[in-house]
């Protein structure tokens, strides 16, 4: 992949850590220099559907001496990490952005401190109590509208509590209408299911947001959105791919009873999302699942290589070469499959 002219070193790689605090303080903690004493940052971010909702990153900064940093890390609250590879697509955006739940201070090797921010991002705030009341007439969208107020509070800095909504449930939600007032109490994830059940919709969680949305949405007719292939070969002499193939695929793909899971270099692009992300495979072979009696179903893999995104593992450390993204990736068939409710996956399968 062709770089733009950059003062960051080692082939482009870009990051970037915004630290918030309680009192409404904010760090940006970045690095624009290899040198002996430039700052090492490391991280590992999940995001995933299945088994479970939470959404975990785990962000280690060394030595960090300056005294302004050390107080936005030892007092994190929410934590917006950018990372990525500067390139023709500006491939440098947020892998994470959500609350920290535990700081951790070590001493690695003796003499390097270590500060960890250990984050939790999950539909928790959901469980929250909300009470209030609407006037007669009030829609759907305003009950959501409302609800993530009262979960917030008015006028917070950093909103913690998302619903999305397809557009055909967002003008659902605008013209359906109560008829007379009504009195909000309860759990908002209740609401959230009723909302989606009258609509015929599908609610659906990750780590940060609540989703109402088609049941097939994405799914029938499906459009790769990302193009990954392997790189070329030095000695290559042929025409040339298409722009939009990214020639970032490493390792050979291997394949899991849901699809196959591969590895590219870092793209903040890859993210778990509802209508999920559909990627292509180009110019690779498939490690075949082994067979043995008694195995469950496995999904077959399509003679296009065409996945679903379904969970998401960036990795990362600036004095390193590990700057990558491990993609668990279900075939078409069984996406739909799953999201249509015909069954669950093993909470062992992702």
């Amino acid at each position: 992949m062709s770089t733009l002219p950059s003062s960051i070193p080692l082939w482009g790689q870009a990051w970037e850590l915004t630290v918030y605090t309680a009192n409404g303080g904010k760090a940006v903690i970045t690095a624009s220099a290899w040198e002996p004493e430039a700052l090492r940052m490391t991280f590992e971010v999940l995001q995933t559907t299945i088994p479970s909702p939470y959404w975990f990153a785990d962000i280690g900064v060394y030595n960090a001496t300056e005294q302004t940093m050390q107080n936005a890390l030892f007092n994190a609250t929410w934590v917006t990490l950018k990372a990525g590879f500067q390139t023709a697509a500006q491939l440098y955006s947020i892998i994470w952005d959500g609350p920290v739940l535990q700081t951790i201070y070590t001493r690695e090797n003796v003499v390097d401190q270590k500060v960890s921010l250990h984050c939790v991002a999950n539909p928790l705030t959901q469980n929250q109590i909300v009470n209030y009341s609407l006037g007669a007439y009030s829609t759907q969208a305003q009950m959501v509208q409302r609800m993530a107020e009262e979960v917030n509070g008015a006028g917070s800095s950093k909103t913690q509590f998302h619903v999305r909504m397809s557009d055909l449930a967002q003008r659902q939600a605008d013209a359906v209408q109560f008829p007379r007032g009504n009195t909000v109490f309860g759990m908002p994830n209740k609401y959230l299911s009723e909302i989606a059940d009258s609509q015929h919709m599908l609610k659906w969680l990750d780590g940060n947001s609540a989703y109402i949305t088609e049941l097939d949405a994405g799914i029938a007719t499906p459009v790769p959105s990302l193009i990954y292939s392997p790189p070329l070969p030095l000695d290559y002499n042929g025409p040339m791919p298409p722009a939009d193939v990214n020639l970032s695929l490493i390792d050979t793909p291997r394949q899991f009873p849901q699809g196959c899971i591969f590895n590219v270099l870092l793209d903040p692009r890859l993210q778990v999302q509802l209508p999920p992300i559909c990627v292509q495979l180009q110019r690779t072979l498939i490690v075949q699942e082994p067979i043995t009696p008694g195995q469950g179903y496995v999904s077959p893999l399509g003679n296009d290589l065409l996945f679903f995104v379904g969970q998401v593992r960036h990795t990362g450390d600036t004095r390193g070469n590990d700057w990558q993204t491990e993609v668990t990736a279900y075939t078409t068939t069984y996406a739909s499959s799953l999201l249509n409710g015909a069954f669950q996956a093993d909470s062992g399968d992702a």
